[in-house]
């Protein structure tokens, strides 16, 4: 029996139509020294004045299809949905990119083919888009994502935390796990959303505390919404208090932290700037729960466990009330308190959940 993909080419057949719109571009487009994807990043992304951190998703998406193209003997602007299809089929099985991270670079990809599509300089059809067929006919959930977790008791995250002993390391365990936060929303923590009372690191330190929402308290975190800050996804912002535990790993990270002239809480090892990719702290997650990991039948614990073992825990193991835990996620709460200016509301719900926190965190060390 025929494939479907060729009953559709004696379809294009019929009416004359190519299978492979762009092929014949090839040797034409290999002549031309202009780095395409440069171009759109100059005339499209620029005037938009992009963050840091966008600019090098998209460079580093770009560099990867173009490595990936090359590899496949086709020029990266002469894509078919099959070089789509394989490429996000690389990202997870040879780079261990997520379903969104993969969905996110596809996504970024097909926004130049737009404009190329749109452009008088380019001879991309505009009744053919690569990105888009293989948007509709692939399904990016893998199998793995539809597994469990496997069980952990607070011991079992005991023994792995206490096993860590790089300071740096345990920081990116034990932050995630007692406060519930997304690797993007780790990664875009700045110096001045943490107070923590502690004069020698605050001479070090002088901005830390400063931002508004904790500048009147005393050992907590502000994690700001993605309307705040941009790579984070929380719809609310939130105040979160620091326990003995998290507050001894923040101090013994920050006097090893290099002392550059850079905002972020957590910097590269290699640039001393701003980590963008969140795979990196996913190894570090991998590497430590390593020996869960090698079990078979269940999902890989990487830094999203953080945050589902958290919303376990106090959702279910300490049943504190949904609104409060919504909070703690920084997720869209109804109609409650919603007249409330966000200053008013992020004051009244910490000092709703500072002590039921305190009182109930779950201790690693």
């Amino acid at each position: 029996m025929a494939s479907h993909n060729q009953n559709l080419g004696e379809v294009a057949e019929a009416f004359d139509r190519q299978t492979d719109p762009l092929q014949q571009y090839e040797a034409d487009f290999a002549d031309i020294d202009t780095d395409l994807f440069q171009a759109y990043i100059e005339l499209v992304l620029t005037p938009k004045n992009p963050s840091d951190s966008t600019l090098k998703n998209y460079r580093h998406t770009f560099d990867q299809w173009k490595n990936f193209m090359a590899n496949q003997n086709r020029h990266p602007a002469c894509p078919n949905e099959e070089h789509v299809k394989k490429f996000a089929s690389y990202l997870r099985t040879e780079r261990g990119n997520s379903t969104s991270t993969i969905k996110q670079k596809r996504d970024n990809l097909g926004r130049v083919y737009e404009w190329w599509q749109d452009h008088y300089a380019f001879p991309h059809p505009s009744n053919y888009n690569p990105f888009n067929i293989a948007k509709r006919e692939m399904n990016l959930v893998d199998d793995t994502d539809k597994l469990k977790y496997p069980h952990l008791t607070e011991s079992d995250i005991s023994q792995i935390i206490c096993g860590c002993t790089n300071i740096r390391e345990r920081l990116f365990l034990i932050c995630l796990l007692k406060l519930g936060m997304r690797v993007g929303e780790f990664l875009n923590i700045r110096l001045e959303d943490i107070s923590v009372a502690h004069s020698q690191i605050r001479d070090c330190y002088p901005e830390l505390g400063t931002a508004p929402p904790v500048s009147n308290y005393e050992n907590c975190i502000y994690i700001p919404s993605k309307h705040k800050r941009e790579g984070n996804k929380s719809s609310k912002p939130r105040i979160l208090p620091l326990d003995d535990e998290l507050r001894q790993a923040l101090l013994q990270y920050l006097t090893i932290r290099p002392r550059v002239n850079e905002p972020w809480l957590i910097l590269s090892q290699r640039t001393n700037g701003k980590i963008n990719r969140g795979d990196r702290i996913n190894n570090v997650w991998k590497k430590h729960f390593q020996q869960y990991n090698q079990m078979d039948g269940y999902r890989t614990i990487t830094t999203h466990y953080g945050r589902h073992y958290f919303t376990r825990y106090w959702k279910i193991q300490e049943d504190i009330t949904r609104e409060l835990v919504q909070y703690m996620r920084g997720d869209k709460l109804g109609d409650a308190k919603s007249g409330d200016s966000i200053d008013d509301y992020l004051e009244a719900y910490y000092e709703d959940i500072e002590s039921v926190y305190l009182n109930h965190v779950p201790k690693f060390l």
